[in-house]
C-alpha cells in the first residue's frame, strides 16, 4: 500500500531531492461555492502542470535501460488506468473529490515541487478537512469516485498535511 500517514513533506522533498523550485496554481481563494470560472482554472491549472512536468523532464535518461523517456503525462490517459499515468489519475480523481466534497466544492490550489530524482503534486482546498485515516479504515466512499482506490493501488506515494483533517492530499513521484 502506498498511503502514508506518517510521511510528511519535508521528508518527501529530501527524497526527490527538491531542486528549490516550487510552482503554485490557484483555482478558488473565495470562501463561498465555485463558479463556471473556478471550473475554468481547474482545468487550465492541471494542464499547466502536466505541461510544466513534461517540459521539465520529458527527455530524462531511465537510468535502467538508457532509453530517453519521451513526454510520458498525458491527461487523458487518466480514462484508462491501465496506461499507467498515474500523473494524470491523481489530478483527475483528487481534483474530483473535492469539487464533490471540500466545503466550497473546489480545489484552493495545486502546488508543484520539482526536484532531481522525482517531484510532488499537491491538492488542497479550503475550509473543513477530512479524516482520511477514516476513510481508509473504513473504506468510505460516498460516490462513486475511486480516489482511495487509486491510492491504495499507484506505485506512487500518497500522503497528508494532517491524515486526521486533511486539507492537503500530496503524490510523491520518484523516477524508477
Amino acid at each position: 500500500m502506498v498511503l502514508h500517514f506518517q510521511h510528511t513533506l519535508p521528508q518527501a522533498l529530501q527524497e526527490i531531492e527538491f531542486s528549490g523550485e516550487h510552482q503554485e496554481f490557484l483555482i478558488h481563494d473565495r470562501p463561498e461555492p465555485r463558479t463556471e470560472d473556478t471550473i475554468v482554472q481547474y482545468g487550465q491549472a492541471k494542464w499547466s502542470i502536466v505541461d510544466t512536468i513534461n517540459e521539465r523532464y520529458g527527455a530524462i535518461l531511465n537510468s535502467n535501460s538508457g532509453a530517453v523517456l519521451n513526454n510520458k503525462f498525458d491527461l487523458y490517459n487518466w480514462l484508462y488506468y491501465n496506461d499507467g499515468d498515474e500523473v494524470a489519475y491523481f489530478l483527475n480523481e483528487a481534483g474530483s473529490n473535492t469539487l464533490q466534497h471540500a466545503e466550497f466544492q473546489a480545489p484552493n490550489k495545486f502546488h508543484l515541487w520539482l526536484g532531481k530524482k522525482g517531484f510532488i503534486i499537491s491538492i488542497e482546498q479550503q475550509g473543513k478537512g477530512f479524516d482520511a485515516q477514516e476513510v481508509e479504515k473504513n473504506n468510505i466512499q460516498k460516490n462513486a469516485g475511486a480516489a482511495f482506490d487509486f491510492f491504495r493501488r499507484c506505485e506512487s506515494a500518497i500522503f497528508f498535511d494532517d491524515p486526521a483533517q486533511a486539507t492537503k492530499v500530496f503524490f510523491q513521484y520518484r523516477f524508477r
